[in-house]
């Protein structure tokens, strides 16, 4: 299995509460009845405490595969549409792609 691990910082000019409602309420929705590989999908918010943080939301999204990322990276449906929905609220990315190694 593989993560995708998605550092993510707000569209300039939104507050955090409208950056979350979409994140929350449109887009992480759209993302999941998209894809039916994905086999995890959490976001993480910032905990706002009066300042800007870094980042405002860490985002993980499990697959069983590198292929199936690929698979997904280069569909209509993501270059169509979910690119079309981050670009109403995200201002900039880093993806990092990852194989996890719980430890006991």
């Amino acid at each position: 299995m593989v993560k995708q691990i998605f550092l993510i910082k707000r569209k300039p000019g939104l507050t955090f509460e409208e950056f979350q409602k979409h994140y929350l309420e449109v887009h992480a929705p759209l993302v999941k009845s998209s894809f039916p590989e994905i086999r995890k999908y959490v976001v993480n918010l910032a905990i706002q405490r009066g300042k800007e943080t870094l980042y405002d939301a860490v985002t993980e999204i499990y697959w069983d595969d590198f292929g199936t990322v690929v698979k997904i990276a280069k569909s209509d449906t993501y270059k169509n549409v979910i690119r079309r929905d981050e670009e109403k609220f995200i201002g900039a990315a880093e993806v990092i792609l990852t194989e996890e190694y719980p430890q006991k």
